[in-house]
């Protein structure tokens, strides 16, 4: 036992001494705290050189492990990092968790009297009530077939039974249902495909790099949600094909090299989809 605490009093000195030294180097402070960038990162990988420019007090979370002197990635994905110290690696294999007033894209499963049962890539399947929606009532109520694509947001979680969705705008202007000009509702056309989840964060940020370069060049509409689901849809389906690929791959570049590729690839464009 006491060459066990031993061990563990040297072990926890050298990795204060490991701190220490690069408190000293960067002087406790980020040196480029404001210009950190998601970044992949593959099992195994050394990111000690990117993680101790943030100074001592480093947290490690998911995905991270830390030795006496380096921090490995133990998972393939997007190292990421919240102020002040916080890092950890987004895994693209992650199950969505729901929580109240996220906004997610799903798949309708079943269609029942009162209810239909939705696909929202979590452990569960969501509800969607028939009513959960701007103007609806019994007599009067969307009535979906099984493979909708829907818009929504999340009502309610619990422990206890599945979640709760609902197409139902809490704050904000209100539109019938019936209208088509709602908020949450179904998606029509277009084409759905999946997103890790660190990369929803970056298209929901109103100055989305990569969606902001596509606007220059192609007129499109666009739903992400929050459970990795994103919706593209477009007057031709070369777009929809090249938007997809763009926002796929923007994942691996940074925010400089982002509109070049998305230069190039309006660059190929048929010219007489330009007319």
């Amino acid at each position: 036992m006491e060459k066990q605490i031993g061990r563990d009093d040297l072990a926890k000195r050298q990795t204060e001494k490991f701190l220490n030294s690069i408190e000293e180097t960067v002087g406790g402070l980020p040196v480029n705290f404001t210009t950190f960038e998601p970044t992949p990162v593959v099992s195994g990988e050394d990111v000690t050189n990117i993680v101790t420019q943030f100074g001592k007090r480093i947290i490690t979370g998911s995905g991270l492990f830390q030795t006496q002197n380096k921090v490995i990635s133990t998972l393939s994905g997007i190292l990421n990092f919240h102020k002040p110290n916080t890092f950890w690696v987004d895994h693209h294999d992650h199950k969505y968790i729901p929580f109240k007033e996220d906004t997610v894209i799903g798949v309708i499963t079943h269609q029942y009297a009162e209810a239909y049962t939705v696909d929202i890539s979590s452990s569960t399947r969501a509800v969607l009530p028939t009513l959960a929606f701007d103007g609806a009532s019994k007599r009067n109520h969307p009535n979906y077939p099984v493979g909708t694509v829907i818009y929504c947001r999340v009502e309610s979680t619990s422990p206890d039974t599945d979640p709760e969705l609902s197409c139902m705008v809490k704050d904000g202007p209100k539109k019938d249902w019936m209208t088509g000009q709602s908020l949450f509702g179904e998606l029509k056309g277009g084409h759905i495909f999946k997103v890790s989840l660190s990369l929803v964060q970056l298209l929901l940020d109103p100055k989305c790099v990569v969606l902001e370069a596509l606007a220059n060049g192609i007129a499109f509409e666009v739903a992400v949600g929050m459970n990795g689901w994103v919706w593209i849809n477009s007057e031709h389906a070369y777009d929809i094909v090249l938007i997809v690929n763009a926002v796929k791959k923007s994942e691996t570049l940074n925010a400089k090299t982002i509109p070049v590729m998305v230069k190039n690839l309006l660059f190929a464009r048929p010219k007489e989809l330009s007319t």
